[in-house]
Formats: C-alpha cells, structure tokens, sequence
C-alpha cells in the first residue's frame, strides 16, 4: 500500500505483518511538527502518492509505483484559530514550493523484497495510474500531456503521444474482436494539480 507520506509499505494480508517499507519520495522534516516560523516539508501536501495506487505484473513479481515530490513550508497559528460553522479548521497554513520545482518518479520494486530495480525521476508530478500488461509493457501518463508506453524491464519510453490535455486518471488496455486498445482520460486534472486541455477520452490501437 502506498500514501502521502511517500511510503510504500508491504502488508500480510493475513497476519497484517509489515514485511518492508521503503520511501518512494524525498522525505525532508516528515515527522517535524510545524512552527509558527515555518518548517519546509517533503513529500509536501501536494507530495507522496495521490488516488492511483501499484499496478503488479505477476509474471516477473514487479510493483510499478508512481509519486510526487512537491514539498512545502508548514506554518502552525501562534493560538488555535477561532472556530466557525461550516469553514475549514486548519490552525496553520501550507504553503508549496514553486510549480517548477515539483517532480515526480516512477519505481519498479521488486514484490517480495522491496528491492529497487529501477526507478526515473519525470520532470512534472506524476499521478495518472499505471496499466502494466502481460508484454511487459507500462501505460501511463503526465502533466505535459504525453500518453506513455514504458519498457517495463528497464523504464524507456518507447512510446509518447501528446494529447493536447493533461493526464492524470486511469489507463486501460483491452481487447475487442482481436485487436488490444489502451484508452485514458485528458484535460483539467483538479484545483491543486491544475491542467490543461479539453476534456477528452483518448484511445490508441496497437498494431
């Protein structure tokens, strides 16, 4: 399981025995409590692993996780802030690095052992779900706008298309009288990632 903490943590599912856990962003004052001057934090609010959880590929007993470091300055009121009905209760403020200093990785992890077997630092966050395939193939996407087919054995790109919008949601791979499809979602992604695009449901044929 992974979280915004920057953690992906191997759980029994039986015995809920933690067998590993191991940082799959930067992890700068995480267990620092915030002051009133100010403590800059990483993953950060916008940082660690958002809503698209490992994608598995059985064959080779592979985790492919995605993440985001985008750190940022936690300030905490010097008196806890009066509270009123139906407002936010914070009692502190956030505030980000700049945009341009946000990343993200893409990690291939070995299931079992949590061993590292390859990881790439993306240029922008990266919070689309990753769709492994039995062809040892990755589809993704990222805030520049590139739908991606990553070599899954080594992290290449092999493949990357622009889709004139954002891409933050699910890819899927599936099969229709013969023929495989990968299909995702561009456009506007939230309030904090931002995007860009017109909404679109983008669909590819492989040969």
């Amino acid at each position: 399981m992974t979280g915004k903490d920057g953690f992906l943590r191997m759980v029994d599912r039986d015995s809920r025995e933690l067998l590993y856990e191991m940082p799959i962003t930067t992890r700068q004052n995480a267990d620092q409590e915030p002051t009133v001057s100010g403590v800059h934090i990483c993953p950060g609010l916008l940082g660690g692993v958002e809503w698209s959880g490992p994608a598995l590929d059985p064959k080779s007993n592979t985790l492919f996780v995605v993440s985001v470091d985008w750190c940022g300055i936690f300030k905490k009121m010097a008196s806890p802030p009066q509270f009123a009905l139906n407002t936010h209760y914070y009692g502190g403020s956030v505030t980000p690095d700049a945009r341009d200093q946000a990343k993200g990785w893409l990690f291939a992890i070995d299931a079992g052992t949590g061993e590292v077997r390859w990881r790439r630092q993306w240029p922008t966050p990266l919070v689309a779900g990753l769709t492994a395939t039995s062809g040892g193939m990755l589809f993704t996407g990222d805030l520049d706008n590139n739908f991606l087919a990553i070599d899954a054995h080594n992290g290449k790109t092999l493949y990357s298309f622009n889709t004139g919008g954002s891409i933050g949601g699910s890819v899927i791979s599936y099969e229709l009288d013969g023929k495989q499809y990968a299909a995702t979602s561009s456009g506007v992604i939230s309030g904090f990632f931002g995007g860009s695009g017109t909404s679109a449901v983008i669909i590819f044929a492989l040969p």
